[in-house]
C-alpha cells in the first residue's frame, strides 16, 4: 500500500509540476528564458525582467506542494531570509508575486559557473593551496551568515557560483536561524544517518561540514584514479595532502573535535595554505580568472 501511495505521489508531481516553457511571460513582466533547476520544493528559472531590462532568477513553489502544510511556509521563510541579508556575494531579493495561482519570488542573477560545472564539465583543476584559498574566500560569506545567526545548511559545489573571480553563495531554501526547528525534513533527525544529521542540523557545524565536503571536491579535481580497480580507500589514503590540511578536513567533517567558530577555522586555513604552498607549485592562482 505504501509503495502504491509513493508511486501515485510521484505521478501526481510529474503531472502538475511541469515547469513553464521558455518564452512564457509571467506577471506581464518576467519572460522565462530557461529552467535552471528543480528542487524538492521549488522550480528555478532564468528570466528576463522587461521592466528593468535585465536578467534575474525566479523561484516558483512546486504546484504539488502548494496544497501541503509546508509549501507556503517554506516560501515565506526563504523570502524572509533573503530580505534580511545584505551582502555582495549573496543574491538580493527583488520581488515576490503570484501568477496563475502560483507563488514566485525574484532574485538577483549571478552570472557565472557553479563549481560542479567547473569541475565536471570544464575539467577545472585546482591545487591544494588554491583550494584552501577558495574555502577562505567562501568562509567570508559563511562568517557573515553566522554573525546573523543563520545556518545555510546546503553548502555544496552546485550552490557556489564563480563570477569574475568572485564567489557567490546561492540557494537559501534550507537556511534556518539558530533556535528555529529544522522544518524542511519530515522525520526527526534521529531517523537519519549521522552524516545527514550533521548536514541538516540547525547549528554552525552543519556549514563547517559542508565546507569540508566542498574542499574535498576541489582537492579531488587533480586526482587520477588507478587504471585497475582497487579496494575502497579513504580520502586520506587517496589524496596526497599536507598533514595540516588533513587535520583541518577531519575537524570540518567532525571526525575529530569540530570547530567552535569561524575565527579558529580561518586561522587553520591560513596556516594550512601557507604550509602547503611551500610544497606545491600553483599553475592556476585562485583569483579564478
Amino acid at each position: 500500500m505504501q509503495k502504491l501511495k509513493a508511486r501515485w505521489q510521484q505521478f501526481y508531481s510529474w503531472l502538475i509540476d511541469r515547469p513553464y516553457r521558455a518564452g512564457t511571460l509571467l506577471a506581464q513582466r518576467y519572460q522565462i528564458l530557461k529552467v535552471l533547476g528543480m528542487g524538492s520544493y521549488g522550480i528555478t528559472y532564468l528570466c528576463h525582467d522587461r521592466v528593468k531590462s535585465g536578467d534575474c532568477v525566479l523561484k516558483q513553489v512546486r504546484p504539488s506542494k502548494l496544497g501541503s502544510n509546508k509549501g507556503r511556509p517554506v516560501y515565506d521563510y526563504e523570502i524572509s531570509v533573503l530580505q534580511a541579508l545584505d551582502h555582495p556575494q549573496i543574491p538580493k531579493l527583488l520581488d515576490r508575486f503570484t501568477s496563475d495561482g502560483q507563488l514566485f519570488f525574484a532574485m538577483e542573477y549571478k552570472a557565472g559557473r557553479n563549481w560542479e560545472d567547473l569541475i565536471f564539465d570544464e575539467g577545472y583543476t585546482i591545487t591544494e593551496p588554491d583550494a584552501l584559498s577558495v574555502i577562505l574566500d567562501l568562509l567570508d560569506i559563511v562568517e557573515y551568515l553566522h554573525a546573523n545567526q543563520l545556518v545555510h545548511r546546503d553548502i555544496r559545489i552546485p550552490n557556489v557560483i564563480l563570477q569574475d573571480g568572485q564567489l557567490h553563495l546561492i540557494d537559501f531554501g534550507l537556511a534556518r536561524y539558530l533556535g528555529d526547528p529544522a522544518t524542511y525534513i519530515e522525520e526527526n533527525l534521529d531517523a537519519y544517518l549521522p552524516e545527514k544529521q550533521i548536514k541538516r542540523e540547525v547549528a554552525f557545524k552543519s556549514d563547517y561540514w559542508g565546507l569540508g565536503h566542498f574542499l574535498l571536491f576541489l582537492l579531488y579535481s587533480t586526482f587520477t584514479p588507478p587504471e585497475q580497480e582497487t579496494e575502497a580507500v579513504t580520502w586520506e589514503e587517496e589524496l596526497d595532502l599536507h598533514p595540516a590540511t588533513q587535520k583541518l578536513i577531519r575537524r570540518l567533517l567532525q571526525l575529530d573535535p569540530p570547530y567552535d567558530n569561524t575565527a579558529e577555522l580561518r586561522a587553520d586555513l591560513r596556516a594550512a595554505n601557507a604550509l602547503s604552498s611551500k610544497i606545491h607549485t600553483s599553475d592556476q592562482k585562485v583569483r579564478y580568472t
